[in-house]
């Protein structure tokens, strides 16, 4: 009874202390789907997220599809969790508010004083924001106001295996259809995911991954149907995280640094929209606050729409 009692006690701790879950990609024709698998963490996060298409790649060669996106997303991000069993209960909120693009100009500025190019940011108009997205006589986004709004919610369930140092957890999650999908919130549909983590610790360096696979469960009468291609799709992540010996101010500091590949459901026939997406995201740490995170993730190399999102982390 004694060693079930540990053991039981141990599979609650682990996921307090092991590998984070990723962040996503925040582009916002995307962020209808499932978010990635928990860990059943408790804890809050504030995101802002940059993004835009440019105008000469808005319409598909065959004419039929016209898309726009360009704003601002601000983003309060909550896990609530708990322990069932042998594992981990976490429901997962967003609290999003869209508005006009004012970092754009901002991100210009900083392209200007590294003298680099603008990737086309500077074509578009600065304070514009839109969600637009139009195949053949289907209308399936259009928001072009700012409002604050409940994004689809995570329910999800992990169980944890091995030690802090060498070990994984594997779980799944649905997302309810709690917002509507004419105003970008959710799919209108019941979503499944399904996914797997592991991680190995050398010294002061762990190593990990994720993958993930999603069900996209769409309603009969759906406008997603005439952009997106596929019932399921991956995704999956790689990464490395370096913690300091603490001590110092300097020798404190830790990094997380990961890349993502995201398989894309989208068929618009707009090049920049439905290509699979390669992204980079930094996570930094310090032993001074062990309960912050703060970091940024964005597209590197081969990218769908462009999108920055800079995010804040607590737990409690």
């Amino acid at each position: 009874m004694r060693l079930t009692h540990w053991a039981v006690t141990f599979a609650l701790l682990l996921p307090l202390r092991a590998q984070e879950t990723p962040h996503p990609n925040r582009e916002g024709f995307l962020a209808i789907f499932p978010e990635p698998m928990p860990e059943g963490v408790t804890q809050i996060g504030l995101e802002a997220t940059n993004q835009f298409l440019r105008p000469e790649r808005q319409d598909s060669a065959d004419g039929l599809t016209h898309g726009e996106l360009q704003g601002e997303e601000w983003e309060l991000v909550t896990d609530l969790a708990a322990p069932l069993g042998p594992g981990r209960f976490n429901v997962r909120t967003r609290l999003t508010y869209r508005s006009a693009g004012i970092a754009s100009r901002a991100i210009m500025n900083w392209h200007d004083i590294l003298g680099v190019g603008q990737g086309g940011r500077n074509l578009a108009p600065t304070f514009n924001e839109i969600y637009y997205l139009k195949r053949g006589d289907v209308l399936v986004f259009d928001l072009e106001k700012p409002r604050a709004q409940i994004q689809g919610v995570d329910v999800g369930y992990v169980l944890p295996w091995g030690t802090l140092e060498s070990g994984g957890r594997a779980g799944g999650t649905v997302q309810l259809p709690t917002g509507h999908l004419e105003e970008l919130q959710s799919s209108d549909g019941t979503n499944f995911l399904a996914g797997v983590a592991a991680w190995k610790t050398r010294g002061r360096f762990r190593f990990w991954a994720q993958a993930e696979n999603i069900w996209v469960q769409l309603p009969e009468h759906s406008p997603l149907r005439a952009v997106v291609s596929r019932g399921a799709y991956w995704r999956a992540w790689v990464g490395a995280v370096y913690q300091g010996p603490g001590g110092s101010f300097w020798k404190g500091f830790g990094l997380d640094l990961s890349y993502a590949y995201n398989e894309n459901p989208y068929r618009t026939f707009l090049v920049r929209v439905d290509k699979y997406g390669l992204q980079q995201t930094w996570v930094v740490r310090h032993s001074h606050l062990p309960r912050w995170r703060f970091g940024f993730t964005e597209k590197g190399g081969d990218f769908s729409t462009p999108e920055i999102t800079g995010f804040v982390g607590f737990r409690p």
